[in-house]
């Protein structure tokens, strides 16, 4: 062979040995790990009704805090996934539910304005006071 063909072929040999697969490894890790990811929200997601969601998730495998998986593995790959997807913009994080009844809209009257008298309430009285003294 000719030499300089052969030290192409050593070069993109050195290339497939040391970039190439190392990065198709990677890539593969980040594919499993997000295959975990989408199975722990959707977990998540189908508890969501649920009386108590701890143990509705814990009941498919995943626990409702920060490790998140019982087991080693699915950690790691889940947190490998997390950390480049939310590099790449990807949100993992589940919004915490609000009660319902406790929510309060910023152009609603607060529990101490209920307790004064509206202007409404007073004009009433007003006029009782002026036909009293006519």
């Amino acid at each position: 062979m000719n030499e300089k063909l052969e030290r192409i072929v050593g070069l993109l040999k050195k290339a497939l040995l040391w970039f190439i697969l190392p990065l198709a490894l990677l890539i593969f890790c980040f594919i499993l790990g997000e295959q975990f990811e989408v199975g722990r929200l959707s977990a998540i997601a189908s508890c969501e009704g649920s009386m108590n969601n701890a143990a509705c998730i814990r009941s498919k495998g995943y626990l409702d805090s920060s490790p998140y998986y019982p087991d080693l593995s699915r950690r790691y790959f889940g947190a490998y996934a997390r950390l480049i997807g939310g590099d790449l913009g990807a949100s993992y994080r589940v919004e915490p539910k609000l009660p319902v009844g406790n929510i309060v809209k910023e152009g609603d009257n607060s529990p101490e304005d209920d307790l004064e008298e509206s202007p409404v309430d007073k004009k009433p009285e007003a006029d009782k006071k002026t036909k009293a003294v006519k």
